[in-house]
């Protein structure tokens, strides 16, 4: 279907511009960022959605850290970096899909 391949790029766009301008210090783009991925690997599904949801946790735990104001300086923005890349992968290789995607999943 030709309208998920453009909501799915779309999220995508958004996901990268807002990440974009987060990292230069609009840091409630985290979330929107952070969304923007999410939407995009469900939609992406099984092939590349299953990478994609990882860089999911990794945004949230840079929102999160900027939001509680626990991030400052670039050792914590290391630790936040770290952490969320580590949870993302552990979320990818040891949880079922079905969880990932919960809460798309329960209204579907």
């Amino acid at each position: 279907m030709f309208i998920f391949s453009v909501i799915a790029f779309a999220a995508l766009i958004l996901s990268i511009v807002s990440t974009f301008y987060a990292i230069k210090g609009r840091y409630q783009l985290y979330w929107i960022a952070a969304i923007g991925i999410y939407i995009f690997s469900f939609i992406a599904g099984f092939s590349i959605g299953q990478i994609t949801v990882g860089f999911t946790f990794v945004l949230l735990a840079l929102a999160i850290g900027h939001t509680f104001n626990m991030i400052k300086n670039k050792l914590h923005f290391t630790t936040f970096l770290g952490v969320g890349l580590l949870v993302g992968f552990f979320m990818v290789v040891f949880v079922d899909d079905y969880w990932l995607f919960f809460p798309i999943m329960f209204f579907s």
